[in-house]
């Protein structure tokens, strides 16, 4: 496994971690295997001391560029599986780093599963979404080698700012084109059409689920 991609994962998750061919040859009635990797942190942007306070849970969320299908959307960290991924826990940890530049550190549990059909290109698709909550390397100060950098968890620019390892999330310009940390009263809100994340339903049904789980 790149080192990069190396990461953790509890008992209960070994059913996923079976050579991606396995896996899928073991679920026939799918044809497209999809992952998320959700990805929680704890701070209050409120603070003086942004050091040491922490507040409610946040979750990553990607806003869709505008080139891509459904712009302007959010969304987690995700995308297809491919020929190279060893499991489809390397896959959802290959997909956060590309798309946040984050590494997974742990798969901590599965959240849940989508399922949906549709055509493409006069052919009919039978995908499936697992999403998975993962914590990260740098929300541990950990970068050296797997991240490239020396940095601890926090460092100090200019004066009195601090910058977090949350703010150095770095995005794929042509499938998103900012982020954010949204709690789970945004999420709500943005399910609801009243808030300012435009969320699809399966996606915010996901989301509130990993809340409960890092409550």
């Amino acid at each position: 496994m790149p080192q990069d991609l190396t990461f953790t994962i509890p008992s209960h998750l070994d059913e996923y971690n079976i050579p991606l061919s396995s896996f899928k040859a073991a679920r026939p009635q799918w044809t497209n295997f999809i992952v998320g990797g959700l990805v929680f942190s704890r701070f209050s942007r409120d603070s003086q001391n942004k050091s040491n306070e922490e507040g409610e849970p946040r979750v990553l969320l990607l806003q869709r560029a505008l080139t891509d299908s459904l712009p302007g959307y959010w969304e987690g960290p995700g995308g297809g599986c491919e020929e190279t991924d060893e499991t489809i826990l390397t896959a959802a940890a290959r997909e956060v780093v590309e798309e946040s530049g984050l590494h997974v550190s742990r798969i901590v549990d599965l959240v849940g599963v989508e399922e949906w059909t549709k055509e493409k290109n006069g052919k009919m698709v039978f995908a499936a979404k697992f999403s998975f909550l993962v914590e990260v390397h740098e929300a541990q100060g950990v970068f050296g080698e797997i991240a490239g950098t020396d940095r601890e968890k926090t460092v100090e620019v200019e004066g009195d700012a601090v910058q977090r390892w949350e703010d150095r999330v770095r995005l794929e310009p042509s499938e998103h084109s900012t982020f954010e940390w949204a709690t789970e009263e945004q999420v709500r809100l943005g399910l609801e059409g009243k808030g300012k994340y435009k969320i699809l339903e399966d996606e915010g049904r996901n989301l509130m689920k990993a809340f409960r789980l890092v409550a």
